[in-house]
């Protein structure tokens, strides 16, 4: 009976989010996929191409997982107090356009920045730690959680306009206002009437060497400022990383813990468009979605010779 009660009361507020987030925007793009397929990045420059909104939904599991991390939590013991933090915590997205270079993979599209802040701290960086993608799944797993997501979920639809990539009033090209949001159930829980649901998919080894090279990056500008800095001190360099090879085996670990959780488990929503990005480059998987979502906006596509 209890569980029957956690059960409905969970229904409610995922039902009462959909409700909030339809009940405020005209057109929704929901993308899903498995950890390291570059739903985020896809999703933003999508976003700032249609001039649409954009909520990262991952970067708050991962928000929720530093907390547990700071606060020494264990999941398996305390998942309520986690969840509690959570309810108090405030998670703000912020995102601006890019102040530098495209990196290589992206192409000529300039991926707009997107700034996290836990309770007014930027946590930007410190939430792509190996320690929270280690965590992040199992955190993401407990339904309590989900629910005191759900909480933060709700101020970002209430701030939505202020985390828009364009003002849409200033759009001349009829496309309507609208929300972009990515993570793994968006298509199937969060937005099962999305008016476009897209599978974003990659082979282990791919989403592993595109990780690596994230990671050789930070890396690479982490030197950068310590060299800029002057500093000399071996204590203070970052630490060495884990091979393609290791990155894709805990990948698949991922993705085994996220198709298999009880809750909100990643699949594929029955009217998805699976988009295997395997050996498309990063402008061909954006502009193949951008145009999906202008044929159905009732818009002539713009970059149908990709």
């Amino acid at each position: 009976m209890l569980f029957n009660r956690a059960r409905i009361a969970s229904r409610s507020l995922f039902g009462s989010l959909r409700h909030q987030l339809l009940a405020r925007r005209d057109f929704t793009i929901a993308i899903d996929g498995p950890a390291a397929s570059g739903k985020s990045s896809t999703a933003r420059a999508v976003a700032q191409e249609l001039g649409l909104g954009y909520i990262d939904s991952g970067s708050i599991y991962r928000c929720a997982t530093l907390l547990a991390l700071r606060n020494n939590i264990d999941i398996n013991e305390s998942a309520g107090d986690l969840a509690a933090l959570i309810n108090k915590a405030t998670v703000d997205i912020r995102v601006r356009p890019s102040t530098s270079r495209p990196a290589p993979n992206l192409g000529r599209l300039a991926v707009p920045e997107v700034q996290v802040l836990l309770d007014n701290e930027d946590v930007s960086k410190e939430i792509r730690a190996p320690e929270v993608n280690q965590l992040v799944a199992k955190v993401a797993s407990d339904r309590s959680i989900r629910e005191a997501v759900l909480h933060i979920q709700r101020q970002l639809v209430e701030s939505a306009e202020s985390i828009s990539t364009n003002a849409l009033s200033k759009n001349a090209e009829g496309v309507p206002g609208g929300v972009v949001m990515d993570g793994r159930d968006i298509g199937t829980t969060i937005f099962p009437n999305a008016e476009l649901k897209i599978y974003l998919d990659a082979s282990a080894m791919a989403r592993a060497i595109r990780r690596w090279d994230e990671m050789n990056n930070q890396m690479k500008e982490a030197n950068a400022l310590q060299a800029a800095k002057g500093s000399s001190d071996s204590d203070s360099a970052p630490a060495a990383y884990p091979s393609v090879e290791k990155i894709a085996r805990e990948l698949e670990a991922r993705d085994y813990a996220d198709i298999n959780r009880e809750h909100s488990p990643l699949r594929i929503a029955k009217d998805a468009v699976v988009i295997d990005n395997t050996n498309l480059t990063f402008e061909q998987q954006v502009y193949t979605i951008t145009d999906l979502a202008r044929e159905r906006m009732g818009l002539a596509p713009k970059h149908g010779d990709l």
